[in-house]
């Protein structure tokens, strides 16, 4: 097949390219044998068109010799290697099975990790609450034989001194207690007088001399720790004072066995493989539920007892007395000192973790086995399918007649239709070659036509222009001619302004071709409305707003609103937002103009609840031919001078228009801020007395440039004024001074002194505080014409100043020199 090379449209030609460039002439990239065209005018500029063309050869008819169905492709070993390296099907279905059982694997351990954390923490919870009650029970058991003893401390008989009769009634008490005997001191001899459990004439034992002490002290009841007392035996001592008068009179004191204590941690039923143990204040053990008799009044270990010393409840692990790892619960009575304490061992609280985690592992090896023998077998039938393709494969390659496989699956048979169809299409590609070719070589002489017609619209383009320029030229030469004198005939005049308005037709038109890249835009100013301009928008916008089922909600002032502008490009930058909106908001969406008034000016938005604008695609929004990625594709996306052509507009109005957006998916906001008309502005009409005299005035006109201040001083003395021209700023102020002018026409950048400096200088000159200010330059945004209103200027002209405006200028500043006039006759 012959070679294709491919030309622009301007004819330039360059090397050979491939065929795949005919199929993708659209790719951006520029490829090899491709040029970007010139440009048929503005418009071309921005549209490349690229061009292919065959190249001739020696026999463009007969198609060329495809040497590829003959032989091995080049590098065919080397691509064999290759796949050699390649993971095998069974290979990748095995790690499909492992990513399937694996993750699920380690989510069920987590998970059985953090139950076995939430049941562990119930357990000890729970652990805590019994060590509490049993310390509860324990104070109780102790209030209750501080309760019977108060009793007997009120007994008249011990009022009395009647001894026999209150032993009497101890000994009731004595028997209705788990107490060993209960015993009546006296601490002024530090003796006892009355001992239930000894005969009334037994000798008694003097008791524990620093109890008795502690609560002569105190004079408050309380439970001592145990100790071992005269016979050698562990007991406990409940005392509580005697008061008479305020003053301890007698103690009794009631003993307690530790076995006492026992009950308690039997009827919690603690789990026999627990550790549960109550201590006296000196957090010696004085009960515990296993080898009580080993290790009666011993210290836990060094570690325990320094914790239970720290605070009065606390959960860690440690060793218990018998050298068992367990976690360790205590509560320790804020009241008695005494404390009960728990250890839970640890197999108790993970034995059901490990056995979970064991079922796991059985698990999660089983069906790995199995799903790998899946894939195993499941592979091997893949793996032969797919090698019974590359017998067709090979074939079509070679250009031999395809058959059809037998093969395991749907896809692999639906490969070997797609081999047999193309080995058919190839056929009847071969048929098409050499029409191709010749479409090709027509193609090449259309384009080369094209050309030709390229060059004749830029020599009728030059013609054009040049036809129009001949008389203009010939109109000049003629008034120049030597002894000509008096102003030009007026045929004359009316040619070169026939030619003049004939050549500016053309340029214009040719700039409405490419007013969009190059921003040369035409606007009327006139008082229109804003209503108007929206209703007339929403006639534009309405089909797509339709189309797309949106729902429109418009909220605007009920009073006219006036602006000064063009109502057809007004129109156009809310139908250029409308149709942004509708275009970015998915069917169905919410679309919002909304338009509010505030210090002279008003404030239109637009908003929708689409797809929105991205942060870092904010700041470029409306740059020339900038498109973010909305999810759009370009048939629908435009070629993004919508909203720079908007911008532009509403500048060139005296306006701004910006865009937010929360981020993507969040919607966008376009909010226009223009300022309103003057209570008083009214159109501008050409031939408004027009004709009728204006009273002579002196005037200023200040302009570095020099053709634009002599032209702009010949119409004015052609109005009958009497004009004084400066060509830089400091000449302007000094003539000022002297000449005292009744209206001034101000260029802004002037050299030496610019305009808004000499006019503040005027402003300041009391003699010149009645001159009208008039700002005539080629800025005109909003900031410009405040900076001029800031300077002192009373009007903000941009250039070209017309006849007209210049006109009802100069009769506006007569009528009030003549009011002012008027004014200091009737004084006088």
């Amino acid at each position: 097949m012959a070679d294709l090379s491919v030309e622009s449209s301007v004819g330039s030609r360059a090397g050979a390219a491939p065929l795949q460039q005919m199929q993708r002439p659209r790719e951006r990239r520029m490829k090899p044998g491709c040029h970007r065209p010139t440009s048929y005018g503005n418009v071309a500029q921005h549209l490349p068109v690229y061009i292919f063309y065959p190249t001739p050869s020696a026999n463009p008819v007969e198609p060329s010799p495809l040497p590829y169905l003959n032989s091995a492709p080049p590098g065919a070993a080397a691509s064999h290697a290759a796949a050699a390296r390649l993971p095998t099907i069974r290979f990748r279905l095995a790690l499909l099975v492992l990513s399937c059982v694996l993750p699920a694997a380690i989510v069920s351990a987590f998970l059985i990790y953090d139950h076995y954390r939430v049941e562990r923490a119930s357990l000890l919870g729970e652990a805590m609450a019994t060590a509490r009650s049993m310390m509860s029970i324990v104070d109780r058991d102790f209030d209750t034989v501080i309760t019977a003893l108060r009793t007997l401390s009120v007994s008249d008989d011990l009022e009395e001194h009647d001894l026999a009769e209150f032993r009497r009634q101890a000994s009731n008490v004595h028997a209705i207690l788990p107490i060993t005997e209960i015993v009546l001191y006296d601490p002024a001899t530090r003796r006892q007088l009355l001992n239930t459990a000894a005969a009334p004439a037994s000798p008694l034992d003097p008791g524990n001399p620093e109890l008795l002490q502690h609560v002569v002290r105190t004079a408050q009841p309380m439970v001592s720790g145990m100790y071992r007392g005269a016979g050698g035996a562990a007991t406990i001592t409940v005392a509580v004072p005697v008061l008479r008068d305020g003053a301890v009179r007698f103690i009794l004191a009631a003993q307690v066995r530790p076995a006492a204590l026992n009950p308690i941690l039997a009827e919690q039923k603690i789990p026999a493989s627990w550790r549960a143990a109550i201590l006296d204040p000196g957090i010696r053990i004085v009960a515990r539920n296993r080898d009580i008799e080993q290790f009666r009044g011993q210290l836990p270990r060094p570690e325990v007892v320094a914790r239970v010393r720290q605070q009065p409840e606390d959960t860690f692990e440690s060793l218990t007395v018998d050298n068992l790892e367990v976690v360790t619960l205590y509560s320790r009575s804020i009241k008695s000192g005494w404390t009960v304490m728990l250890g839970v061992p640890h197999g108790n609280l993970t034995a059901g973790l490990l056995r979970t985690l064991q079922s796991l592992i059985i698990a999660t090896v089983v069906l790995l086995a199995v799903g790998l023998g899946m894939a195993w077998l499941v592979g091997g039938r893949i793996a032969h399918s797919v090698h019974a393709l590359i017998g067709p494969a090979t074939a079509l390659g070679a250009g031999r007649a395809v058959a059809a496989p037998a093969v395991d699956f749907r896809e692999a048979q639906q490969v070997a239709d797609s081999l047999a169809r193309a080995a058919l299409a190839l056929d009847e590609a071969r048929g098409r070659a050499d029409q191709e070719l010749l479409e090709r070589r027509a193609a090449q002489e259309a384009l080369q036509a094209a050309d030709v017609r390229k060059d004749e619209f830029l020599a009728t383009l030059a013609h054009e222009l040049r036809n129009p320029m001949a008389p203009l030229v010939n109109a000049l030469e003629l008034m120049r001619l030597p002894g000509r004198a008096g102003p030009p005939p007026a045929n004359v005049l009316e040619i070169m302004e026939r030619q003049l308005r004939q050549m500016v037709r053309l340029v214009d038109d040719l700039l409405d071709v490419s007013r969009i890249t190059t921003n040369k835009l035409g606007i009327r100013y006139d008082t229109v409305v804003l209503q108007d301009v929206v209703a007339h928008s929403l006639e534009t916008s309405g089909p797509l707003l339709q189309q797309r089922r949106h729902a429109l909600a418009v909220h605007l002032p009920e009073q006219p609103v006036h602006l000064t502008g063009d109502a057809t490009r007004l129109a156009q930058v809310f139908s250029n937002l409308l149709n942004n909106a509708a275009k970015y908001t998915p069917n169905g969406g919410r679309i919002a103009l909304h338009a509010l008034l505030r210090e002279g000016r008003v404030r239109i938005e637009i908003s929708d609840n689409g797809i929105g604008i991205a942060p870092g695609a904010l700041p470029h929004v409306f740059d020339i031919f900038f498109q973010a990625d909305r999810s759009l594709g370009r048939a629908q996306a435009g070629l993004g001078i919508g909203l720079s052509l908007a911008r532009r507009l509403v500048e060139l109005h005296g306006g701004v228009l910006t865009a937010s957006s929360a981020g993507e998916g969040l919607g966008s906001t376009f909010a226009i801020d223009l300022p309103l008309a003057q209570a008083d502005a009214q159109p501008v009409k050409v031939g408004d007395a027009g004709d009728a005299p204006i009273a002579t005035l002196r005037v200023l006109v200040a302009d570095d440039n020099v053709d634009h201040a002599n032209t702009l001083r010949a119409l004015l003395l052609a109005a009958g004024q009497t004009v004084n021209v400066c060509y830089d700023g400091l000449s302007a102020l000094r003539c000022a001074e002297a000449f005292a002018p009744d209206i001034a026409f101000l260029d802004i950048g002037m050299p030496r002194l610019d305009g808004y400096e000499l006019a503040r200088r005027l402003r300041a000159d009391p003699n010149l505080a009645g001159c009208t200010l008039v700002a005539v330059t080629g800025w005109g945004q909003e900031k410009d014409q405040q900076r001029s209103r800031a300077a002192g200027f009373d009007r903000h002209i941009v250039k070209p100043l017309q006849l007209a405006q210049m006109k009802a200028l100069l009769r506006e500043r007569a009528a009030l020199v003549e009011t002012a006039d008027q004014g200091s006759s009737r004084t006088a």
